[in-house]
């Protein structure tokens, strides 16, 4: 550093040959440690059934159905619309998909939608399923009345449905049972509990295996060094 003219000058001084390499690499990340989060399914994608209906079908006046209306582990309060009785336990999109199919009614299968009212299920059991009233009225299933309206008289709304006026919501519930009777007996479910009961089961036996072994080395290594341990007592005079 010199003085010259009234003003300051600074010498830097570094490596010969500049400054090689970047001086934060050895706390770089490598590539294979890196998490990498799956990339966020689309909520828009949309399964229609009939397939030949796939480009042509407005579904924009469909009801939604969510699992979360029939699961019998969900409480009122985080969606449940039906009665726990009526209820089957944990039911997925694609199971009340099949089940309306085996009715002829016409629905749309949305996977990845999420229940605003029940958080959990945007990751547990995520999805909903819109459905065609009018459909499910001609396959006997809702009825309607002289007026062409939902006949409601006999199946009161007493908690209410949150989407619409009460007849829409009453004949949802009642789609609701009904399928809540057909899921339980689906192909496709009952194979999908039984390999998730065996995954369960191997799960458990894992962790007792695990358990036993640290059991195993940790008594080992107590055994072995209460083996050397002198006893203690009174010395003879």
């Amino acid at each position: 550093m010199g003085k010259k003219g009234g003003k300051v000058r600074v010498k830097q001084v570094g490596p010969k040959g500049g400054m090689t390499g970047n001086p934060l690499a050895d706390l770089a990340i490598s590539p294979e440690e890196m998490i990498n989060l799956p990339p966020k399914p689309d909520a828009n994608i949309s399964h229609v059934w009939p397939m030949s209906e796939t480009f042509t079908m407005d579904y924009k006046q469909f009801h939604a159905i969510y699992p979360t209306y029939m699961d019998a582990t969900k409480t009122s309060k985080q969606g449940r619309r039906i009665a726990a009785a009526d209820s089957v336990p944990d039911p997925s999109v694609y199971e009340i998909g099949e089940a309306l199919q085996l009715m002829n009614i016409r629905h749309v299968v949305q996977p990845y939608k999420g229940y605003p009212r029940d958080p959990e299920s945007r990751w547990d059991n995520p999805g909903r399923v819109l459905v065609d009233l009018g459909a499910a009225a001609e396959s006997g299933v809702v009825t309607l009345g002289s007026d062409g309206a939902f006949d409601v008289d006999d199946v009161p709304d007493v908690d209410g449905d949150g989407e619409g006026n009460g007849a829409r919501g009453t004949n949802k519930k009642v789609l609701c049972r009904e399928l809540a009777k057909r899921v339980p007996s689906l192909p496709s479910r009952v194979k999908r509990l039984e390999e998730k009961k065996k995954a369960e089961e191997e799960e458990r036996q894992a962790r007792e295996k695990e358990a036993a072994a640290a059991k195993k080395a940790s008594g080992g290594g107590g055994g072995s060094s209460s083996g050397h341990k002198k006893k203690k007592g009174k010395k003879r005079r």
